[in-house]
């Protein structure tokens, strides 16, 4: 009721009337718009007959959607006869295309620049002869899309690619910089694995058909066709080296390498006999073989998983993708389009991605055994510090650092008097902790940055670095007292340690380590002269 008031009150009849026009006159319109763009979608479409060698029914290639036709073999012709509202290009796949062809109004038309055979229709009605010529089977798919649309899809899928190019390449680098390193042949079967998926994908995906001609048809699909035997054989090296395959089920993997030089065989007979029987008997049993592999290594990833091998569950997930996407490209083959088309180059990639981790663990791992090696190689296990070798290595930057900072250098020399007869009289247990006893006192009165070491036997070594002279003789005269008050517990008594310490300065930087240890030991043997040496004794309490 008050609507109507508002209406009677506010709004005149003359102007509802016009209001109510301009509402109809305005879904008009865009119903109008709507089945205008439907009709001129519906319109816009392309037919593909083929005419030669027989003749079939005409085939609607609608917009965007792909048109698959039966396998042929040979050389086949087209009738292509397209209405269009807009330019466009229609693509197919070249796969084992040698030549073809697009006749035009009686003249020959280059194709476009593009990753596919692909060539550019104007708007309006169009006529062409398509002519394909196969060696081998092959099965057309044909697709037209607006020309925009066709750029942008173009620029996604080099972009795409680009970036797994990009990936393979950087894991290729990593791998083989860091496998030299190691001294590994797995990195380096890793990064051949690699270079194989990326040039497989490059020669499928067809990149280099934007710098190449189709005059190089035959010869980037003979690369093809290598490409494919050398995947499965360097993916069969690599995996099998990284399960460690070979040390669980040694036939096993001798089975699997010669399975992959079967499929390399095989790769390298189709490039050499191209007659259409035997290169379809060759291209099935390559599908199958390379599929019996991969399903034997996906049952052995889980079985070495199982038993805890390292990187054995990431290469179970990772070869899951594969097996999938082969089973899709090789048995179903007509089941999903796209997972036959992209299935393989997204395993490839999440393959990739996850071989890349289990690679960097297994770096990861060998870096971390290399340096504890090392530190045990390094490393006097009697005494926890340093031995002759570790001594010298760290030696060599004190020097390096006083060459830089200048200052003095001080080896102090440290010889056990009579050790011999600690030895020979109360056994080398107790020889033992004596030497123990010496190389914990040192560590605990020598500065941090001093390098301390055992050269073996019962001679100690103590190289610091000081800024003046003066700082010498104090640290010096500091630790022979201290090494003067050092005992040892043996049953109920307590044996005193002797030593002879003997020191040498070094202002100017020795020329090379043995400098340094032959005058710390010509210090020593003075001061072992100068003094007489005390038989080890018994120490009143």
């Amino acid at each position: 009721m008050a609507y109507k008031k508002f209406n009677a009150i506010f709004l005149p009849n003359t102007l509802k009337t016009q209001l109510k026009r301009y509402l109809l006159l305005g879904v008009f319109f865009v119903f109008s718009s709507l089945s205008f763009n439907k009709s001129a979608f519906a319109n816009q479409h392309c037919e593909i007959k083929q005419i030669s060698p027989q003749i079939t029914s005409a085939n609607t290639l609608n917009k965007q959607t792909p048109l698959r036709l039966k396998i042929q073999s040979g050389r086949v012709q087209y009738s292509v006869n397209c209405q269009l509202q807009q330019a466009g290009v229609l693509s197919f796949n070249r796969s084992t295309l040698e030549r073809f062809e697009w006749r035009q109004n009686d003249e020959i038309h280059n194709p476009i620049r593009y990753n596919k055979p692909a060539y550019f229709i104007d708007s309006g009605a169009t006529t062409a002869l398509l002519t394909l010529y196969s060696p081998v089977e092959f099965r057309p798919v044909f697709k037209w899309q607006p020309m925009p649309v066709f750029i942008q899809k173009s620029q996604q899928q080099n972009l795409i690619l680009g970036l797994f190019y990009g990936l393979c390449i950087t894991l290729i680098l990593y791998v083989l910089i860091m496998g030299s390193r190691l001294n590994d042949d797995t990195f380096k079967l890793y990064s051949l694995y690699i270079f194989c998926i990326g040039g497989f994908i490059l020669m499928q995906e067809g990149q280099l058909y934007l710098f190449l001609t189709s005059q190089h048809s035959s010869s980037l699909f003979n690369i093809y066709l290598l490409f494919i035997g050398l995947c499965v054989l360097s993916a069969t090296w690599f995996i099998c080296a990284l399960l460690q395959i070979k040390t669980s089920w040694p036939k096993v993997d001798t089975a699997l390498k010669c399975l992959a030089v079967v499929v390399m065989l095989f790769s390298v007979l189709q490039i050499l006999f191209k007659t259409p029987q035997v290169w379809a008997l060759l291209s099935k049993a390559t599908g199958y073989v390379t599929l019996c592999i991969v399903g034997c290594v996906f049952v052995l990833s889980a079985l070495q998983a199982r038993k805890g091998i390292r990187e054995a569950t990431l290469v179970f997930i990772a070869l899951s993708f594969v097996f999938v996407s082969m089973i899709f490209r090789i048995l179903l083959i007509d089941e999903s389009p796209f997972m036959r088309r992209y299935g393989l180059i997204i395993a490839f990639a999440v393959e990739s991605f996850l071989l890349a981790v289990a690679v960097s663990r297994r770096i990861s791992r060998m870096r971390i055994a290399k340096k504890c090696a090392e530190t045990e190689a390094d490393y006097d296990h009697l005494c926890g510090i340093l031995n002759r070798r570790g001594w010298c290595k760290k030696s060599a930057d004190l020097i390096e650092h006083h060459i830089k900072s200048g200052g003095v250098l001080c080896l102090i020399y440290i010889d056990l008097d009579d050790f011999k007869q600690i030895n020979d009289t109360h056994g080398h247990a107790v020889g033992d902790q004596a030497l123990c006893k010496v190389a914990h006192h040192l560590k605990a009165i020598v500065r941090s940055n001093d390098v301390i070491g055992r050269l073996g036997g019962d001679e100690f070594v103590v190289l610091a670095h000081f800024y003046t002279k003066a700082q010498v003789s104090p640290k010096v005269h500091f630790l022979k007292t201290e090494l003067a008050k050092l005992t040892i517990d043996h049953n109920t008594e307590q044996l005193a340690i002797k030593a002879s310490v003997g020191s040498a300065v070094f202002s100017d930087p020795p020329r090379n380590i043995d400098e340094l240890l032959k005058a710390g030991d010509a210090a020593m043997y003075h001061e072992k002269l100068k003094r007489k040496a005390t038989p080890l004794t018994l120490v009143d309490l």
